[in-house]
């Protein structure tokens, strides 16, 4: 799909709010509540296809990033045995780094049907005052793959850059199969499938079908 309609100084903004714990520089965890607006353009004719990609990035940022946690290959702690989903950033994860690497995942997410133009990241708690935007279309200042992973690795591309929802990449050694990658939630595909009309809403039975949390609503005329 080619993006087809890009208005240039034109563009709908997201807002949303969650909550994740980041793990500092030091032995210390910080629980913060962050304020996102996701500033982004429509770039098809296709209506269904926009509103996939628009809803995958809102279900990534209201239920993938909440209650998160966030973290960075330094951490001076690991987690094991927790139900929370982990986000390995780059590096100390600050609102800059944040919003950057949010910026490349989201696009990712939303593929050709819209463009993220810019993610304003702000914390209710930390600098309540200020907030930081990005909005370049590369990222200098991410990790190349070469840099990011040591060796060979199941995908060419860093979690940030690939549209699944994973936001760690997964530990392997000389016995690892590269050719088979670890499966990963499709909750973003089934929400893509079900508004361009792929999966059924309701199952035989008649009820709506709930995907890992999220229940569309049949409209009724």
């Amino acid at each position: 799909m080619e993006r087809d309609i890009i208005n240039i100084g034109s563009y709908t903004t997201f807002k949303a709010q969650f909550n994740a714990t980041i793990i500092q520089v030091d032995s210390m965890l910080l629980s913060d509540t962050f304020n996102i607006e996701v500033d982004f353009v429509w770039a098809t004719a296709d209506i269904a296809a926009g509103n996939a990609a628009f809803l995958k990035v809102k279900y990534f940022v209201e239920d993938y990033l909440h209650q998160s946690i966030f973290t960075h290959p330094t951490a001076p702690m690991q987690f094991v045995d927790i139900d929370n989903n982990i986000v390995v950033y780059p590096y100390v994860p600050t609102s800059d780094i944040i919003a950057m690497t949010l910026h490349a995942k989201l696009n990712a997410i939303a593929g050709d049907a819209i463009e993220i133009v810019s993610v304003c990241l702000g914390s209710k708690y930390d600098n309540t005052n200020m907030s930081y935007t990005y909005s370049d279309d590369e990222y200098p200042a991410l990790p190349k793959m070469s840099d990011w992973i040591q060796g060979d690795y199941y995908y060419d591309k860093q979690w940030w850059f690939r549209s699944s929802p994973e936001t760690f990449e997964h530990e392997v050694d000389e016995n690892t199969d590269l050719t088979n990658p670890p499966e990963y939630d499709k909750v973003l595909d089934d929400i893509e499938k079900i508004v361009l009309g792929e999966l059924k809403l309701k199952d035989e039975g008649g009820e709506v079908i709930k995907i890992n949390g999220w229940k569309p609503e049949i409209v009724k005329d």
